[in-house]
C-alpha cells in the first residue's frame, strides 16, 4: 500500500475566526498547520487596534496560543493567472489578505510537491479559484470540513480526490523510470552475452589451431641411444667364459701342444 503524503494546512483568518483555541489544537491531528506571514502580521495588528470585538478576541487568543502551538509561519508565495486581483475593482483588506493566503498555499504546493497542501478558508469564491488551478497536490476546504475531518477521521471529498490524483501522478512518473532500469539491465545482459559468445568463439578458434598444429616428438639419434642392460650382461658372460676356458687348460699349455700329445698317446696304444 502506498504511504499517504504529508498534509500541510494553510490557515486563513476566516478559518481561525470560525474555531476556538481548543479546536485549533485538533488541527494537528491531520497535518502540520502553517500560518502565512500576512496572517501573522494581521493578527498582530488586530491584537492592538481592532474595531471588531470578535476579531480582537480571536487575535488575543491567537497571540496566547501560537507561542506553544508548534505551528509554522511561512512566507512562501506563488503566482498564477487564477490568483490575480480583478482589475478595476476595489478590494477590501480582508480580500487582499485572503488572496495573499491563496498565493502562499500555491507557492507551498509548488515548492513541496510531495506534500498535500490544503487551504482552509471560509471564502468559497477563493476556494473555487484554487480548484480551477488543478494542481495535483493543492486543494481547499472550509473550516467546518476541517473540524469534521479532525474529529471523525473521514477526509473531505476534495482531499480524497487530490490524494488519488497524487497516487496516479506518482505511478505515471515511476513507470518510465522502471522501464529505463529494465532497458538498462537488458542492455547489460545482451552486452555480457555478446562478450561471452565472442570469448567462446575466440577460445574455440585457438583450440582448433592448436589441434591442427601437432608437435611431433623428436627421435633421438643412434649416437645418443643408450645400450640395454641385457646387452651388457651378455658381454660380461662372454668375457667370463673366455677367462674360464683359459684357466681350465692343463699346465696352461697352448691348445696346439695339447692336440699333439693326444695324437702320440693314441699311436702307442695301437
Amino acid at each position: 500500500m502506498t504511504a499517504l503524503p504529508p498534509v500541510s494546512l494553510v490557515l486563513d483568518i476566516s478559518a481561525l475566526s470560525a474555531a476556538s483555541p481548543r479546536e485549533w489544537l485538533e488541527f494537528s491531528r491531520v497535518g502540520t498547520s502553517h500560518v502565512p506571514q500576512v496572517v501573522y502580521e494581521e493578527m498582530n495588528f488586530l491584537f492592538d487596534r481592532s474595531p471588531d470585538p470578535d476579531l480582537e478576541r480571536v487575535a488575543r487568543a491567537f497571540k496566547r496560543f501560537y507561542a506553544n502551538s508548534g505551528w509554522q509561519i511561512t512566507d512562501e508565495t506563488g503566482h498564477h493567472p487564477a490568483l490575480r486581483a480583478a482589475s478595476g475593482q476595489a478590494m477590501t483588506k480582508r480580500s487582499r489578505v485572503s488572496l495573499a493566503v491563496a498565493r502562499c498555499a500555491y507557492g507551498l504546493a509548488q515548492n513541496h510537491p510531495a506534500n498535500l497542501v490544503v487551504l482552509v478558508s471560509s471564502d468559497r469564491a477563493l476556494l473555487q479559484r484554487l480548484y480551477d488551478i488543478q494542481l495535483p497536490n493543492l486543494c481547499g476546504i472550509t473550516g467546518a470540513a476541517l473540524l469534521q475531518w479532525c474529529r471523525s477521521g473521514q477526509r473531505p471529498i476534495a482531499v480524497s480526490q487530490k490524494l488519488q490524483q497524487m497516487r496516479s501522478t506518482a505511478k505515471a512518473e515511476a513507470a518510465p523510470a522502471r522501464s529505463a532500469i529494465g532497458g538498462k539491465a537488458t542492455a547489460i545482459q545482451t552486452k555480457t552475452a555478446i562478450q561471452q559468445t565472442t570469448k567462446g568463439q575466440s577460445t574455440k578458434g585457438q583450440l582448433t589451431k592448436g589441434q591442427s598444429t601437432k608437435i611431433q616428438p623428436s627421435v633421438p639419434s643412434l649416437s645418443k641411444r643408450s645400450i640395454p642392460l641385457w646387452g651388457v650382461a651378455a658381454i660380461a658372460a662372454a668375457a667370463l667364459l673366455i677367462v674360464w676356458a683359459i684357466l681350465a687348460r692343463p699346465n696352461n699349455q697352448p691348445a696346439g701342444q695339447q692336440s699333439s700329445q693326444r695324437s702320440s698317446i693314441a699311436a702307442i696304444r695301437q
